[in-house]
């Protein structure tokens, strides 16, 4: 279990707003993605996540950096094939879902 994992377990979340599960998958999923984009963008946020649960970064850069990998990866929709358009598009929709609305909230 990664540094980021352990942290995001032990975080308190009596109010069930971060699907725990769903974040760990989000970056699995797009850490294991066929388009090389993608890919870059789930070892970002698995970069930022770890810099973030480590205390080597603020929550207020932690925000913008993921705000940064879910604008991008919005932008590369334009350019991308129709399936690997779906597949960016639904990591910016789980960026702002998951840790944007949920995860900030919480920290």
């Amino acid at each position: 279990m990664s540094a980021w994992e352990d942290w995001l377990d032990r975080l308190k979340d009596d109010s069930g707003k971060l699907a725990k599960d769903e974040l760990k998958n989000l970056v699995s999923d797009a850490k294991a993605d066929s388009e090389e984009f993608i890919q870059r963008q789930g070892e970002k946020l698995e970069i930022y996540l770890n810099q973030l649960a480590m205390g080597l970064i603020t929550k207020e850069q932690f925000e913008g950096y993921v705000g940064d990998i879910r604008d991008l990866s919005v932008m590369q929709t334009l350019k991308m094939k129709v399936e690997a358009r779906a597949r960016a598009q639904s990591l910016a929709n789980g960026i702002t879902k998951l840790i944007i609305d949920r995860l900030l909230a919480l920290i």
